[in-house]
């Protein structure tokens, strides 16, 4: 054995000599409440300047915001935008509490629940979301029923309803969230941030919109 060889297996050896045997009841309680985090000053804001920063943060990212008075609203924000874009008034919904009872009909608006990957295509989705992350302005969503991960990936439009209530300041936020929200399953299977709409600028340096995901990326701020 080389001489840089027995080195390394010395400090192998050296290190797991140190190691000690863990409490499985100290580790499970860890992790069922996790110490709190360190969270950097940009995440440290009020409510009202989380909201601001958001939106600015979020337009910024290639997104457009509307603000909307009540979720009684969002079906008729749904039309105005869909009217400005000058395309069909259909959307794919989940099947979310949230979101299925909303008068979508009498908003103008046809609604589908399906997550084929054909009819998604060139389609509308509206969705719900977790958090919005005034650090970024990315929004937070979890796999489910608020969000089938195919209605957030296919279609060239994704509308997402988000609450001023639920911007938090930093990403440590989020992670507060998903464990508070979890159930005897665990944590969702899908945590992700939605960072605007999908652009890739690989061949030619060429900005390409829609690459590998929506092309437009729509929030609805429900006061």
């Amino acid at each position: 054995m080389s001489d840089a060889r027995a080195a390394i297996f010395a400090k192998i050896k050296a290190v797991d000599a140190k190691r000690t045997t863990t409490d499985p009841a100290a580790a499970k309680a860890r992790l069922q409440s996790p110490p709190p985090q360190l969270v950097p000053a940009m995440g440290r804001l009020t409510k009202d300047e989380a909201r601001d920063t958001f939106i600015t943060k979020a337009i910024a990212l290639g997104c457009t915001v509307a603000d909307c008075t009540g979720m009684e609203a969002v079906p008729a924000a749904v039309a105005a935008y869909l009217s400005e874009q000058k395309t069909d008034l259909a959307v794919a919904l989940p099947a979310d509490d949230d979101l299925a009872p909303l008068g979508w009909v009498p908003a103008g608006l046809s609604t589908s629940d399906t997550i084929d990957r054909q009819a998604l295509d060139g389609a509308t989705s509206v969705t719900r979301a977790r958090a919005g992350v005034a650090e970024t302005g990315a929004v937070a969503v979890m796999s489910g029923s608020r969000y089938p991960v195919s209605l957030g990936l296919l279609p060239d439009r994704h509308i997402i309803v988000l609450r001023v209530d639920e911007i938090v300041g930093g990403y440590e936020d989020v992670w507060t969230l998903a464990r508070d929200g979890r159930d005897n399953q665990g944590m969702t299977r899908a945590l992700i941030f939605v960072g605007g709409p999908s652009r890739t600028g690989d061949i030619e340096a060429t900005l390409v919109m829609g690459a590998h995901g929506p092309r437009a990326v729509h929030i609805i701020l429900v006061a």
